[in-house]
């Protein structure tokens, strides 16, 4: 065989070998996108059920000792999708169900320590409340004494559903379903479809669920 011949050979297995993967993508992606077209009309429809229902939280919401928060409403859903270009076709950027956990007081949080400043600042963060934070200062000298936060105490959460197309896989971030924390997991697209689906929909209804059986990738994020 000379030369040429080899590097023939070689060019044709490789053109192969690239055919064979786009085929694998574009399958993977196809799988995908049909996941993430259930979803979204899955949450369209659970959307409109829990905007009636508004199904109380089981879980409590911890600021700090004195401020905890139970039995709070999941109120105002809404679902938001948007999309994107990959290999010269439009597909799912991502998908996102909100909603907000609302008590409607009106607070004042002083922390003048640093554990507690550094401890209440991420779960305020994590919260989604709009909050004006203060630097209280000695009148006499200007030193710092402390923080002031004010905001009121109306939270939200949301799924947001990020695909995974050249993998085949759906990845799901929840932000303040179990109290102020971020949990997020892997499923393969061929796995989300309404049965999944429906675990999510008894977490977010305050019912014991199986939405984690299985997840890839799991972790959780305490604020």
């Amino acid at each position: 065989m000379s030369f040429l011949d080899d590097l023939q050979r070689q060019a044709a297995a490789l053109k192969a070998q690239q055919t064979t993967d786009h085929a694998a993508l574009a399958r993977n992606s196809a799988l995908t996108e049909v996941a993430c077209k259930t979803v979204l009309n899955y949450f369209m429809t659970l959307a409109a059920q829990l905007n009636v229902l508004h199904p109380t939280s089981p879980r409590s919401f911890v600021l700090d000792r004195k401020h905890q928060f139970d039995q709070l409403p999941l109120s105002d859903f809404r679902v938001d999708s948007r999309r994107k270009a990959l290999r010269n076709d439009e597909v799912f950027d991502h998908v996102v169900l909100h909603w907000q956990l609302k008590t409607g007081q009106s607070l004042q949080v002083l922390k003048d320590f640093l554990p507690d400043i550094q401890k209440i600042e991420p779960r305020l963060r994590q919260s989604g409340a709009t909050v004006d934070a203060e630097a209280v200062r000695d009148p006499a000298n200007g030193r710092l004494q402390g923080m002031r936060y004010s905001f009121v105490a109306d939270f939200f959460g949301h799924v947001r559903v990020t695909p995974l197309h050249d993998s085949a896989r759906l990845q799901f971030q929840l932000v303040n379903l179990d109290g102020f924390e971020t949990l997020a997991l892997e499923l393969p697209a061929i796995e989300v479809g309404s049965k999944r689906l429906d675990e999510l929909a008894r977490w977010l209804a305050g019912h014991p669920h199986g939405f984690l059986n299985d997840a890839l990738a799991l972790r959780r994020t305490e604020a």
